[in-house]
């Protein structure tokens, strides 16, 4: 059994390790939501995913909607960059700031199929139209977003795209919130940052604070020294 006067060295080398699962769940809990919109060929069409969370929305400042249920308009065709998913409907808008579109040279206007909420995002080369986004009025913040919208017979050639990966980052002003677009297999299609800590980093917070419990009593009870006979 350890000796009383070594717990003080033993808890001053095991507090880094202790602290390290404790960090790791704290900045999990702090980490910024995301949409990671993705344009990609799926098969012989071309499908737009928006999926992630968002945490706050800023101050709205239009409202309006696309006109058509899926829309897609690349950056260099004359019209300024526009894409919608989901359902057409009039919902709230907020201003963004970012770069000036993400790529294409083609237009589509109505998809073939949407799903999930009403979803349009202008990040606009036009200076006679700010930036922003629109985002469904029934969308819940902090909880899980999805919109898509596919054009059937289309592909990322025929739209125009030359550039894959990460092709921007914009943010919601006022607020810390990203959307980042993607076009084909590139990051966004990973799972987006979740402001919900995961199982096993909870574990391993657990586990070390009942450890931290038990040697801070061990500490804290009296030494016994057994009599002589």
């Amino acid at each position: 059994m350890m000796a009383l006067h070594q717990l003080p060295k033993y808890w001053k080398r095991l507090s880094p390790l202790l602290a390290a699962p404790a960090a790791l769940l704290l900045s999990q809990g702090q980490a910024k939501a995301i949409l990671n919109v993705n344009i990609f060929d799926d098969g012989p069409n071309l499908k737009v995913t928006v999926q992630g969370s968002l945490s706050q929305l800023g101050s709205i400042t239009t409202v309006g909607q696309c006109g058509a249920n899926g829309f897609l308009s690349g950056q260099f065709n004359g019209f300024p960059s526009l894409l919608c998913t989901g359902p057409t409907a009039s919902v709230p808008g907020y201003a963004i700031s970012g770069p000036a579109g993400y790529g294409g040279n083609g237009f589509l206007g109505g998809a073939d199929l949407v799903s999930g909420f009403t979803f349009r995002f202008r990040p606009s080369s036009d200076p006679s139209i700010s930036p922003h986004i629109r985002i469904d009025s029934t969308y819940v913040l902090s909880q899980p977003f999805f919109s898509s919208a596919i054009f059937n017979g289309k592909s990322l050639a025929s739209e125009g795209f030359t550039a894959t990966g990460l092709v921007g980052t914009w943010t919601i002003d006022g607020t810390s919130e990203s959307i980042n677009v993607c076009i084909g297999s590139g990051p966004c299609t990973s799972n987006p940052t979740s402001s919900v800590p995961g199982p096993l980093p909870l574990l391993g917070a657990g586990a070390a604070f009942g450890l931290s419990r038990r040697l801070r009593r061990r500490i804290a009870t009296p030494l016994i020294t057994p009599s002589k006979a």
